[in-house]
């Protein structure tokens, strides 16, 4: 009993917890105008319903509701006279909803739901122009992908700019986050985007981001950053060459890991500090290997997010590390110090609400967040266009020089 107190207690060891295993709606709770709201939006766009919350000590999270990822332990979201709270049986602390964004349930010129072109994650607005993935033709899926979620319709560039424009607008996010599925082809996929990216560089003061497969060659990495990009991820999810070769084999048969850190150690060396960015799955492999992807990643001078997990229902990956908050916190505390030795900022993924991120490490015990310690020039609050545009020409004519891009 002393430990669930403790849980709720730490807002970051809640936050793991919320994201590992969800959260029950209680009668009182789904009586309230703010789930009443998100049970729409997920209606309408016929995914399950997630909820972002906001923890004491500011923590965001994003949490599965109604199914719970582990029936054997779930949280409970009351309400009690318009206050909301989770409670798991023993503690309770007070907790805050975050309405879904009002652009969701407006349309495009086209007719399109805006919520089905792009979907908030944190600060980030999220959107996949293309759901093609040669590693879904090729029967080579990655174990952890929701497939059925990446078969999307194709999104036009008017409807994706309408969707930005309403974002933007509402203030309900900060950065564009392009995702793109695996094209067996020199650029990788990135070329399917530059459409999109060049379109909302040229109508927003906004930062973009793209989540994407290596290219074949650094060329292309040169050439993303090029075309507008500001953050970049390469997602190499599983450390352990073996693990990856199994969960991820079209990755390894398509790709091949190590293409996987050569381009980001070329991504790392082009783009600002802290802007290349790499996924390692919590729970998809042994903690010490983990750990050795943080200091292998960090070595390069890219930042290793770390998200949990999260078993679909009906997944095909059932085998899996499951952690107690205990055993994660220390991987966190990990992340904060190899990035404080290799002096990388976080910044660009402090407000992901799908991850822990190594801003929350001193919620664990750690130290001082590195972000306090270096303060972005590159934060999307405080940014100035042309300062940003006037180092990527630097960088690019630097590169068509073949002169060191070293930052």
């Amino acid at each position: 009993m002393q430990k669930k107190a403790a849980i709720i207690e730490n807002p970051a060891l809640l936050k793991l917890e919320l994201l590992s295993k969800g959260v029950r709606l209680d009668k009182s709770a789904l009586k309230s105008e703010e789930i009443a709201q998100a049970l729409e939006i997920g209606n309408r766009v016929s995914v399950p319903l997630e909820l972002d919350m906001i923890l004491p000590g500011n923590v965001l999270v994003n949490i599965a509701v109604q199914e719970c990822l582990d029936k054997d332990s779930c949280y409970v979201l009351k309400n009690d006279n318009g206050e909301f709270y989770i409670t798991n049986g023993v503690a309770k602390t007070r907790v805050w909803i975050v309405p879904p964004p009002k652009f969701y349930n407006q349309t495009t010129s086209s007719g399109a739901l805006l919520a089905k072109i792009g979907r908030t994650y944190g600060n980030y607005l999220l959107i996949t122009p293309s759901g093609a993935c040669e590693f879904l033709s090729r029967d080579m899926a990655c174990k952890y992908c929701d497939v059925e979620a990446k078969q999307t319709p194709d999104k036009s560039i008017d409807d994706v700019l309408e969707t930005v424009e309403a974002a933007l607008k509402e203030g309900a996010a900060e950065y564009i986050c392009f995702n793109i599925g695996y094209a067996d082809s020199e650029d990788g996929g990135i070329k399917q985007l530059l459409p999109y990216i060049k379109a909302v560089k040229d109508s927003f003061n906004a930062l973009i981001c793209i989540q994407a497969q290596p290219p074949a060659s650094d060329e292309w990495v040169d050439m993303t950053y090029a075309a507008g990009v500001d953050s970049l991820a390469y997602n190499l999810e599983v450390f352990d060459p073996e693990i990856f070769g199994l969960i991820a084999p079209g990755k390894k048969r398509l790709v091949g890991r190590d293409r996987y850190f050569k381009a980001l150690a070329r991504a790392a060396k082009v783009f600002p500090s802290g802007a290349v960015v790499s996924n390692l799955i919590i729970g998809l492999e042994p903690v010490e290997s983990t750990l050795k992807g943080i200091d292998a990643l960090a070595a390069f001078g890219v930042v290793p997010t770390l998200p949990l997990f999260r078993p679909l229902p009906n997944g095909e990956l059932t085998s899996y590390v499951k952690l107690s908050p205990e055993a994660i916190a220390p991987i966190f505390i990990h992340l904060e110090a190899a990035l404080n030795k290799n002096k990388l900022s976080s910044s660009w993924i402090n407000h992901f609400n799908i991850v822990v991120n190594a801003i929350d490490a001193h919620l664990f015990g750690g130290q001082t967040p590195v972000k306090k310690n270096w303060p972005s020039i590159f934060s999307a609050k405080k940014h100035n266009k042309l300062a940003l545009n006037l180092r990527r020409r630097l960088r690019v004519r630097a590169t068509d020089n073949n002169e060191p891009t070293g930052l």
